[in-house]
């Protein structure tokens, strides 16, 4: 099926309207490629008459599912490890820190819990892989003063397909053995006669999921003391990243981290952070002046 230029144009654009990803001419392919199967379900002729179809704006599930076939899922457990060894060695401890604080000025208060958001959380890896060092960090060092219930954890995607794999947390062979180590799987999934590992619910109920679109206003989530974004604002123009940026330093706490993925940076579009480097990671906290 033949994609003309002004096809491309035109679902391209919807692409950045709907959910702020670029796509760049040189990647034509993505949209022929990965649209071609639903134009095809949608009984449509051409890319054409498929664009005509979904810029009447009437069928959410078929906005979804261009939505899921561009935006890239790419996830694992632990995926680049060092920043949740960051996580755990250096941003925990100090998280700690902060609930006992917290804790010590209202002692019944609900605001003593930590709050971490993980934005753009796919099928779930991320999240839970945080939830799951809580978890070794609280058990191991036995920590005094504090518990899992001083931990909240948000989720975040915009695709709702990926958001049902993650709630139901549930992962085939290939997922659990990409990154996953084995005490992690031995000790938080079962197998289940499906075939798949299903993780444990003490670890599913301390993350909450909920779809959300990073071009719209997001700042009525709250505010949080840990954010993750990692490999999010690559797809991203400037213009959005900076929106997206000038949001997170709203909702951030004053002494709060910022993971970012090890291709992108703050720079040349905020002053609102300053990096920190922590071993191979590299953090961003609120540039207080």
């Amino acid at each position: 099926m033949e994609l003309t230029a002004q096809d491309f144009a035109n679902l391209s654009q919807y692409v950045y309207k709907k959910c702020g990803i670029v796509v760049k001419n040189e990647k034509t392919y993505l949209i022929q490629q990965r649209l071609a199967p639903i134009v095809k379900a949608e009984g449509c002729d051409s890319f054409g008459e498929f664009y005509l179809k979904l810029s009447k704006g009437h069928n959410n599930n078929l906005h979804d599912q261009v939505i899921v076939a561009i935006t890239t899922n790419e996830t694992s457990f632990f995926r680049d490890n060092h920043p949740f060894e960051t996580f755990k060695k250096d941003v925990l401890p100090q998280v700690e820190k902060v609930i006992l604080e917290r804790k010590s000025r209202v002692p019944q208060r609900k605001g003593a819990k930590v709050r971490l958001w993980c934005a753009a959380s796919s099928t779930g890896q991320e999240p839970y892989c945080i939830a799951m060092i809580i978890y070794e960090y609280l058990q191991t060092a036995k920590r005094k003063g504090i518990a899992v219930d001083d931990f909240e954890i948000l989720a975040t995607d915009i695709s709702s397909k990926v958001l049902a794999q993650a709630i139901a947390g549930e992962f085939n062979e290939y997922e659990v053995l990409r990154g996953l180590p084995a005490v992690y799987k031995n000790k938080y999934f079962t197998k289940c006669s499906n075939g798949l590992w299903e993780i444990d619910q003490k670890i599913r109920d301390l993350v909450e999921f909920k779809r959300l679109n990073l071009m719209e206003r997001f700042t009525m989530l709250g505010g949080f003391d840990v954010i993750f974004c990692r490999n999010v604002l690559i797809y991203f123009d400037d213009d959005a990243k900076r929106k997206i940026l000038d949001q997170f330093f709203s909702m951030i706490s004053d002494d709060g981290y910022l993971f970012l993925g090890a291709t992108e940076s703050v720079y040349g579009l905020t002053d609102k952070f300053k990096s920190v480097r922590t071993n191979s990671t590299i953090l961003y906290k609120k540039n207080i002046k």
